[in-house]
């Protein structure tokens, strides 16, 4: 284990890719069960894994890999059928593999008991092995124009003369190092006794190994079928072997052996092979930890410029020149490292459709999911955090929004439901939808839920009923399941949403859907901030959420029998003193307030003054500034000074929490 200790990391790393290709392949061969590219990437990616864990001494992984790669074989061979049972008994081997993988990584070594798994794998094995024959009888039929006219000519001839013509297929064993060497044994063996016609790959490819685990031959020879057998078996290494005489009625096989994906993509696709080999060749695997500490070096760079500026204002225009395109380079700098942190959302989106397909068994729906715009990108800090949102969203659309078969069958809607999942730039945010075709959210039964828990909805329309549902613990739920119903999620999606300093907003129909609106900036690493005064205080608010800047007077904010309001596009919003919500007396005036939107809610922030806009560097709180929600991080301004920046989400969220409750 020690021996391995520095190939861990790598192990990991490729170790999760190749589980999340099997679960994505798994599910696109439950839909498309003939799709033979897709057994091949199957096969080779359960190969690969178990090649990997064995390498590492990861015995139970291995095992456990082998039987699976075992029931794919029969998958690739024909063999077996493809039914939604032994998909769902993959789909708890992969997670059983999950599950060890995750504690190898926390160097967790305990022993597993999979003796039920490797049972069930082997019966659908030995379940299948009767229908062999049928089946190798149902590929061997042939059709001659895979062949050149010249092929063709000389097979007819040495039939005419009283030769035998086989169509072969050599199965080399799965842990065969050196297939180049065994393909080349056969050949020269064969040759001796007769000549090969055609292969399948080409000669090149075969001596160089460069194939699956099965290659083609034609065969022209004396030779009994048993006697070819004979030597071939006789060669090290060789699984199995196929033999069929081909007569005149009969011709070369139209259903290609699984190495026929790989001859596609390696001849005829050539091209695209060799573009892709050249991206490969362009990428590097970099320690996230690396990639943090240029970007901190990056922001101090950001810092430092912009108190250069501040002091280049004061000092001759000699250094302004240079000044500038220092400041020019660090904003190229900057938007380099910003583009090396982005990642596209599918590496989270990609678990979804296996999620939902295992809630549509729990919950006995028939539903489908929808992915667009999986590879939008957004800031890999951000990536990170989305999946325990999106994890609530998508249960909730499943199990209150999609009805059941009857129940879609009486409003007249399609038997499937259908769950969409889409990801969009706009400007420097990023927009993630989740929706349904469910039976929406209805208002009435939420003001009711809303009533029974003691929190007063007089005076609120249709769309403020519905944003109840995010408040802490509210729930319409007719009964708890174990997929939701208990209270808690949306509370939790709103502020992780809100600590990404994005928003949320809901729009839904009785019998049409429901629809969750999800708005998160693009990275949450440099930002453009408004510094504001509140008392002899600066604090930063995020300048993507600000719709506007007004100066007012006192006689402008209107106050209500429980709070305070400002007339805004004709239309009421919530105002927030911030030195009483942050518990700072107040030095002015408030004459400045600040609309902000979030979601499609709009909330206004009173200040006592502006002190500009500026390009800031979000760094972490840690202690105690760490548990409060009224603070997104902190900043360095130019003169060296630290200055917090306001999460405006949770401080209006907080603000409308106490008003409504």
């Amino acid at each position: 284990m020690d021996d391995n200790s520095q190939y861990r990391d790598l192990f990991f790393e490729e170790t999760d890719e190749y589980l999340q290709t099997l679960n994505e392949c798994l599910l696109q061969l439950e839909k498309e069960p003939n799709d033979t590219n897709v057994l091949n990437e199957i096969f080779r990616a359960a190969h690969t894994l178990k090649g990997m864990a064995a390498t590492m001494g990861y015995s139970t992984m291995t095992k456990l890999t082998h039987s699976m790669e075992n029931v794919f074989e029969l998958f690739r061979k024909g063999i077996s059928s493809i039914n939604s049972d032994v998909i769902s008994l993959i789909f708890k081997c992969l997670d059983k593999l999950s599950e060890i993988v995750e504690d190898l990584r926390d160097e967790n070594y305990k022993e597993y008991d999979i003796s039920n798994l490797l049972s069930e794998l082997q019966n659908v094995s030995k379940g299948q092995a009767s229908a062999t024959p049928q089946v190798k009888n149902a590929k061997s039929e042939v059709v001659r124009n895979k062949l050149s006219d010249t092929d063709n000519m000389i097979i007819k001839s040495a039939q005419d003369k009283g030769f035998n013509v086989y169509d072969i297929i050599v199965v080399i064993e799965s842990g065969c190092i050196l297939k180049g060497a065994r393909s080349y044994l056969v050949v020269n063996k064969l040759e001796q006794e007769g000549e090969i016609t055609y292969t399948e790959p080409n000669t090149e490819k075969l001596e160089e190994g460069d194939f699956g685990d099965s290659f083609r031959l034609i065969y022209i020879s004396k030779l009994s079928k048993d006697k070819v057998k004979e030597i071939i078996n006789n060669i090290a290494e060789i699984e199995r072997v196929d033999v069929q005489l081909i007569d005149d009625k009969i011709s070369i096989a139209t259903e290609q052996p699984h190495s026929e994906a790989i001859k596609e993509s390696h001849v005829d696709n050539g091209e695209a092979t060799k573009k892709q080999q050249h991206h490969t060749n362009q990428t590097i695997r970099v320690d996230l930890s690396k990639l943090d500490n240029f970007m901190n070096l990056v922001s101090e760079l950001v810092i430092y410029r912009t108190r250069l500026e501040d002091l280049s204002d004061s000092q001759s225009s000699e250094i302004k020149e240079p000044l500038e395109h220092v400041a020019r380079i660090t904003s190229d700098l900057q938007d380099l490292v910003l583009k090396i942190r982005m990642e596209p959302v599918n590496i989270v989106f990609n678990r979804f459709p296996r999620m939902i397909r295992d809630l549509s068994k729990e919950l006995n729906k028939k539903m489908e999911l929808e992915i667009y715009g999986e590879d939008t990108e957004l800031d890999r800090t951000v990536v990170s955090e989305l999946g325990e949102p999106l994890i609530h969203l998508i249960r909730n659309a499943a199990d209150h929004g999609i009805e059941s078969v009857e129940e879609r069958h009486t409003l007249g809607k399609p038997e499937e439901g259908l769950i969409k999942l889409s990801a969009h730039q706009e400007g420097n945010r990023v927009v993630i939808t989740v929706s349904d075709d469910g039976k929406g959210i209805d208002p009435k039964a939420i003001r009711d839920s809303a009533e029974r828990k003691g929190i007063d909805t007089k005076g609120l329309g249709e769309k403020d009923l519905i944003q109840l549902i995010f408040n802490q613990g509210f729930s319409t739920a007719k009964k708890v399941t174990n997929v939701s119903g208990r209270g808690v999620g949306m509370d939790v999606v709103k502020q992780k949403i809100s600590s990404l300093g994005g928003s949320i907003e809901v729009i839904s129909e009785i019998n049409k859907g429901t629809s969750f609106v999800i708005k998160l900036p693009l990275t949450l690493s440099i930002i453009q901030a408004l510094l504001v005064n509140i008392g002899k205080e600066i604090f930063a608010i995020p300048l993507g959420i600000i719709e506007k800047v007004v100066k007012i007077g006192k006689e402008e904010i209107l106050k209500t029998h429980k709070s305070e309001v400002y007339i805004y596009r004709g239309r009421a919003i919530p105002v927030i003193r911030l030195n009483e919500k942050l518990s700072i007396e107040s030095t002015d005036e408030n004459n400045h307030i600040i609309i902000t939107l979030l979601g499609n809610q709009y909330y206004g922030l009173i200040v006592d003054g502006l002190l500009g806009q500026q390009e800031i560097v979000i760094k972490k709180l840690t202690g105690i500034l760490k548990t409060r929600k009224e603070y997104l991080g902190a900043t360095i301004l130019g003169n060296g000074d630290i200055i917090l920046i306001l999460d405006v989400g949770n401080l209006c969220s907080e603000s409308v929490g106490e008003k409504v409750g």
